[in-house]
């Protein structure tokens, strides 16, 4: 798994805004006749960047960061995207995302040509709100193009799924992402229920590789967060992490996950964990977690539940581990 705390670079944005203007006549987007062609019904969008007028029925939609998730789950077919990590889509979601353009890089880089060369009636993205400052540049160069849609978020839980359900809702699947969200609460409850001896009764522990060492994630995060709302007990090590999203612990004190006797493993989609996970269970000290021992070390997709869909995966895939304590 690959986490990103860092900032948006300006330095694409700032050679892109010296060749805007050109990029924009290249594509046509000062003809008239584009413009005539384009549908004249609207909306106003309320913004974390203010309001924006919107295509009720836009038909090229470009995806920044946290936007390509919304396009495939909603059946649509973008024209420019945020740069696909292989490991977070299926064969199927990837193929469509292959077919469009990259125009943000995973460094979070926006290439604002390729954005206009890809003349898209609008622009989505989710912005962590420690970005805001540099997405306000973006999001002015960026509006130049087409109307843009970016929503901040703050954490790795709910909110980052509630912006997804704004963004959803902006390209017309709203319908099927409050489904989603309503089916989680539900399935929250109905699994506390169910299986509050096993959630009781055992100790968890959500886990990645990083460079020769390992981070334990925190309940304020991820699959972590979501083993908390259904009650489960947790490592005591997490306590390490204070109020941040993970405690980082070197090879040597492995051992400090001896309190959890299931432990879960972040993956990509197709269940195969990265090197550095791999490597973390390669690990003797690894082998003699009472975990390993009793054969309840189980892989975890989709642990960042970027959209309640896949917080919904993870629930099925916790109904499974937990049917087997």
């Amino acid at each position: 798994m690959t986490v990103s705390t860092t900032r948006p670079r300006s330095t694409g944005m700032a050679a892109g805004a010296l060749t805007l203007t050109l990029a924009l006549t290249s594509c046509g987007a000062d003809d008239p006749s584009d413009a005539a062609d384009a549908s004249t019904e609207t909306t106003t969008v309320e913004t974390d960047y203010g309001p924006v007028e919107i295509p009720t029925d836009p038909q090229r939609i470009v995806a920044l960061e946290f936007g390509n998730e919304i396009l495939v789950e909603a059946g649509i077919d973008p024209v420019g995207v945020i740069d696909p990590n292989p490991g977070l889509y299926t064969p199927e979601e990837l193929e469509i995302l292959q077919g469009a353009d990259v125009v943000q890089e995973s460094s979070l880089e926006i290439n604002i040509e390729a954005v206009a060369a890809a003349e898209p009636d609008l622009i989505i993205g989710g912005v962590r709100e420690v970005s805001h400052d540099d997405y306000e540049e973006h999001f002015e160069n960026l509006s130049r193009i087409a109307p843009t849609v970016l929503f901040d978020f703050d954490g790795a839980g709910p909110e980052l799924r509630d912006m997804s359900l704004e963004l959803a809702e902006v390209v017309g699947d709203a319908e099927r992402a409050e489904a989603e969200r309503e089916r989680y609460e539900e399935r929250v409850t109905e699994l506390r229920d169910t299986y509050a001896e096993q959630l009781q009764d055992h100790t968890f522990a959500v886990v990645f590789g990083v460079d020769d060492q390992f981070a334990v994630v925190n309940t304020n995060a991820w699959g972590a967060y979501i083993l908390d709302e259904l009650g489960a007990e947790t490592t005591s090590v997490i306590e390490e992490a204070g109020g941040d999203f993970a405690t980082f612990q070197s090879y040597e004190n492995i051992d400090k996950l001896d309190d959890a006797d299931v432990v879960l493993y972040e993956t990509d989609v197709s269940l195969e964990p990265d090197a550095f996970t791999a490597d973390l269970l390669d690990q003797n000290l690894w082998a003699s977690l009472p975990a390993a021992e009793n054969d309840r070390v189980h892989p975890l997709r989709y642990s960042f539940s970027r959209t309640w869909g896949q917080a919904n995966d993870v629930l099925d895939q916790l109904e499974e581990v937990l049917q087997d304590l």
